[in-house]
């Protein structure tokens, strides 16, 4: 996930009174780009191309005139790609053609995904769910944050950051627990670490769209199958590590949160089933969409999250659709949307240079030098792991240097490596990245929920997670890099 937008602050270029117009034409354009882009690929309205490279463009100078100085860094950083490429790669027209493919998908797909935000808020089930999550007793709170932030942030992305956040920030200080700061500790872990887990396998994450789309031969099914389990595996290894957490504290003779009355188990398994189904439901149209017009899971979800939006709110509207089009309709494109209008522009970028800054980098040569010297295949997918993590935690957008790595490693049977060892340690490095890293949105939206420094909670409050989980990442991936290896042409 990119930078949110307040990382660096705004830097005004117009004045004031410009901005509420400048905001409503950003969101009008965003959800006409991403209801376009899911026509073009879905309907083969090949014709929509033009108007949406425009509308990118109109769009890129909007958020350089009102955006934040981050966002203008990324633009410029994307210009100065422009004339790079042209001078130093040969087939320049194609690579740029390529950025600007991806480019599009990124902004049509992650606004896709913001426009389900507003109906999921609104959802009296969901904030229901939310309020039993933090009424538990201190394990089965942690345990029920994970969860509820994990298939929360499958509909809501990190919204279900802020609403859970939210929830459990005030509970806690109500609740005056005799260590209302280890609580907040233990409930800001367990939402960011719930969340981040989804990175791995939901067909609504970034990371496996991303994956796939440079790794030609892996299909949607065995990436989003294969990371589900990953993701059971760290969502397990979360739950246990702040367990050893508490049981620590406890030796230390230092007393724990107090018992607090819980819900009825009947109630809370009734949401939990019903949040369950609602996910679902979500999902079964989007996989349906997909294989119905026969394109990737990352097409389907720019035109089915947003009739799914609209059909909700309708719901929740009791089907008056004056009213659903005056409210929540009007409130998800003139505010929410342009909310995230930085965050969609950095992505937007991020996904132009990819293609780039691969072009640009001497793959050939990198990969003639480990081919020649008979790398071991497991060490090189343990520096791939390790570059994207520590790239993270320097502020390198796993995005960014995922798509090197992938770039660089273009063809991993050359090198030895099963394609889906890679994919599946690329993906595991995504996660961990935006769980320790300060810059991502995620660390950064919970830091701020939670009244902490950002590195507080990445590099102190969620060392031991870090320290445990890259160990054990690094056993498993020369393990499986010594079964897995193949033979080298």
């Amino acid at each position: 996930m990119a930078t949110p937008s307040n990382a660096g602050g705004p830097m005004r270029l117009l004045p004031e009174r410009w901005d509420s117009h400048i905001t409503s034409v950003k969101g009008v354009l965003l959800i006409t780009m991403a209801i376009a882009s899911g026509c073009q690929g879905i309907f083969g309205m090949t014709w929509l191309k033009m108007p949406v490279l425009a509308g990118m463009i109109l769009y890129s100078i909007m958020i350089t005139l009102s955006g934040t100085r981050v966002v203008r860094i990324f633009l410029l950083l994307g210009l100065i790609c422009i004339p790079l490429t042209f001078t130093y790669v040969d087939d320049a027209w194609q690579v740029i053609n390529e950025g600007t493919v991806r480019a599009q998908l990124f902004l049509s797909f992650f606004t896709a995904i913001m426009v389900l935000r507003e109906p999921a808020f609104r959802s009296p089930l969901l904030q229901e769910a939310g309020k039993i999550i933090v009424r538990q007793t201190q394990m089965r709170r942690v345990l029920l944050l994970l969860l509820g932030s994990h298939l929360f942030g499958l509909m809501m992305n990190m919204g279900s950051v802020v609403l859970l956040g939210s929830i459990a920030s005030t509970h806690n200080k109500k609740e005056g627990a005799d260590e209302p700061d280890f609580a907040q500790r233990q409930s800001a872990l367990a939402i960011i670490q719930g969340f981040v887990s989804t990175l791995m396998w939901s067909p609504l994450s970034l990371a496996p769209i991303v994956v796939v789309s440079l790794m030609p031969g892996l299909t949607s099914s065995t990436i989003i199958s294969l990371g589900l389990i990953g993701a059971l595996l760290l969502f397990i290894l979360s739950f246990v590590v702040s367990q050893l957490e508490i049981w620590l504290r406890r030796r230390q003779e230092i007393a724990g949160v107090p018992e607090v009355s819980r819900p009825e188990a009947n109630s809370f398994l009734k949401i939990l089933v019903r949040v369950l189904l609602l996910v679902v439901t979500i999902f079964s149209a989007i996989t349906f969409l997909s294989m119905l017009a026969s394109v990737g899971i990352a097409v389907a979800v720019t035109l089915a999250i947003p009739f799914i939006a609209f059909i909700w709110l309708l719901v929740q509207t009791g089907g008056d659709l004056g009213a659903c089009l005056r409210g929540p309709v009007t409130n998800m494109i003139f505010r929410t949307l342009p909310l995230q209008s930085s965050e969609v522009g950095i992505l937007m970028v991020a996904g132009f240079m990819g293609p780039v800054l691969v072009s640009l980098m001497p793959s050939a040569e990198i990969v003639t030098f480990l081919h020649s010297h008979h790398v071991w295949p497991g060490l090189i997918v343990l520096a791939s792991f390790f570059a994207i993590v520590v790239g993270g935690v320097v502020a390198v957008n796993p995005l960014i240097s995922v798509t090197i790595v992938l770039g660089v490693i273009a063809d991993p049977i050359a090198l030895g490596i099963h394609p889906v060892f890679l994919a599946m340690s690329i993906l595991t490095a995504w996660a961990v990245a935006s769980e320790l890293s300060p810059f991502t949105g995620v660390s950064l939206v919970t830091a701020g929920m939670f009244g902490v420094k950002s590195t507080t909670l990445t590099l102190v409050w969620n060392r031991l997670f870090g320290i445990i989980t890259l160990t054990i990442c690094t056993i498993i991936i020369l393990i499986v890099g010594e079964l897995t290896a193949l033979p080298i042409p």
